[in-house]
C-alpha cells in the first residue's frame, strides 16, 4: 500500500468547541465506536490495532448494523446513496498525527458503496481502543467506482464565518483535503482494495 506520510499532521489540538445558533457547537467529537448513531438500535462491533494503515499504525475497526430505526440515505448533488439498513457495515481507520478519518460503508452483500474521508482537527488515541475526532467539516467521497468528490466546504466556509474555526485551521484543512485529494487520484483502487480486505478480515472476527 502507498504511505500515509502524505497526509498533512495535524500541527492543533482539537478544535474549540464555539456555541452559535442557541448554544450548540458547531464542531462535534465523534468517536470510533460511533455512540452517537441513535438510528442503530442493535449492532455488534470488533476493533483492535493494525500495523499497516497505509505504512502507518492506526486502528480500524467494523460496525456490524442489524437494527436500524430507519434506513440512511445521503445525497451529493443529483446522487442518493443508501448507506446504512440492516445487515450494512461500516469499517474505519485511524491513524495517529493525520488529518484523516476513514469509513467505508458496505451493503448487506459485502459488496462496498463508498468511502468516506473526513477532515479532521486531529485524532486522540486517549483510549487506545476507541480513539476520537474533532470533525473539520470539509469531507471526500470515494465512490466504488473510483470517483472522487469534495462535499461540505460550504459548511466549513460557515464555520470560518460563524467563528467557529481561525482562518488558520480554515487553512489547514483545505490544504489537508487538497493533499489527500491528490493522493487518492493517484492511489484510488489501491485504497478500495485495501478497505474491502480490512473489511472481510474483520467481518470473520466479529461475533456472532
Amino acid at each position: 500500500m502507498p504511505s500515509a506520510t502524505f497526509f498533512l499532521p495535524a500541527r492543533r489540538s482539537l478544535l474549540p468547541k464555539v456555541s452559535i445558533s442557541g448554544g450548540k457547537p458547531m464542531s462535534k467529537e465523534r468517536d470510533m465506536r460511533r455512540t452517537d448513531w441513535k438510528r442503530i438500535t442493535k449492532r455488534r462491533y470488533v476493533s483492535r490495532g493494525e500495523a499497516d494503515i497505509f505504512g502507518s499504525a492506526g486502528r480500524i475497526s467494523l460496525t456490524l448494523i442489524d437494527e436500524v430505526t430507519g434506513p440512511l440515505t445521503v445525497h451529493y448533488h443529483s446522487r442518493a446513496v443508501l448507506i446504512a439498513e440492516a445487515g450494512y457495515s461500516w469499517f474505519q481507520a485511524a491513524v495517529p498525527g493525520t488529518r484523516w478519518w476513514l469509513m467505508a460503508m458496505f451493503d448487506e452483500c459485502d459488496r462496498l458503496i463508498q468511502i468516506y474521508f473526513d477532515i479532521t482537527g486531529g485524532s486522540r488515541f486517549d483510549d487506545p481502543e476507541n480513539p476520537t475526532f474533532e470533525d473539520m467539516y470539509l469531507d471526500i467521497v470515494v465512490s466504488a467506482d473510483g470517483s472522487i468528490e469534495v462535499v461540505d466546504r460550504d459548511e466549513l466556509d460557515e464555520a470560518l464565518q460563524s467563528g467557529a474555526i481561525t482562518v488558520l485551521q480554515h487553512r489547514e484543512a483545505i490544504e489537508a483535503c487538497e493533499k489527500l485529494e491528490k493522493f487518492l487520484r493517484e492511489n484510488s483502487t489501491a485504497v478500495l482494495e485495501w478497505c474491502s480486505a480490512m473489511q472481510r478480515k474483520l467481518k470473520r472476527e466479529m461475533p456472532v
